[in-house]
């Protein structure tokens, strides 16, 4: 599924314009980018938790060279599935 895919289903599902929908989507997605940049956690009840994560720097390797590379500390976003979900069959 798509973005675009998104936006149909919310324009099905609340009877809007396919362009205000698109608005509302844009919206969420936006809202949620802004607030794991600042670090914050994001609970979707029935949905999951993204969560930002502190992320230790390491040794990696080159696969074509095999030369040890350095890899910097940083930040993940990570996504533990909510209950409803995880019972999905």
């Amino acid at each position: 599924m798509i973005k675009l895919d998104i936006v149909n289903e919310v324009s099905k599902a609340a009877d809007i314009t396919k362009i205000k929908a698109e608005l509302a989507v844009d919206a969420v997605l936006d809202a949620m980018r802004v607030s794991m940049q600042r670090g914050d956690r994001i609970e979707l009840r029935g949905f999951g938790v993204f969560q930002v994560k502190p992320r230790k720097r390491g040794i990696g390797r080159n696969p074509r060279t095999g030369k040890e590379v350095r890899i910097p500390p940083g930040r993940t976003i990570r996504f533990k599935p909510g209950k409803d979900l995880q019972n999905i069959s």
